[in-house]
């Protein structure tokens, strides 16, 4: 069920799941950096509308260059509001070249597990 759609990416709730679904669409390249951070603070919102476990994110179009900031930004806003809500999985769609340079995450108290897959019915069975 869509939940939310523009342009540069969408978002669905999997119920089954309790899962947010993250989507990149192709226009998203035109986005600064600023719209990036926008679209990720959008979609954890819906993640606390929803109380959603788990989060799908589809980067297999993803095309925009992050600044060297980014995994800051990340590491002190953006996933201090996994943690909030209680998020357990994500789960990353990406293409299979990128698998091998992806970096997963071990589950720990209090964080998530993080893994990557190259297709959506692999990374829906892992959160399964």
């Amino acid at each position: 069920m869509y939940i939310f759609r523009n342009r540069f990416y969408s978002l669905s709730y999997q119920s089954t799941l309790q899962a947010i679904q993250f989507r990149w669409e192709e226009g998203h390249s035109k986005m600064t950096y600023e719209d990036f951070q926008e679209a990720c603070s959008n979609f954890i919102g819906y993640g606390f509308e929803y109380q959603a476990k788990q989060i799908i994110i589809d980067v297999r179009n993803f095309q925009l260059s992050l600044p060297l900031e980014f995994p800051i930004w990340q590491k002190n806003e953006h996933y201090p509001r996994y943690y909030k809500l209680g998020i357990q999985k994500v789960a990353y769609i990406m293409p299979e070249a990128a698998l091998e340079h992806a970096k997963e995450i071990e589950k720990t108290e209090g964080k998530f597990a993080l893994r990557n897959f190259s297709s959506i019915e692999a990374a829906k069975a892992w959160l399964n």
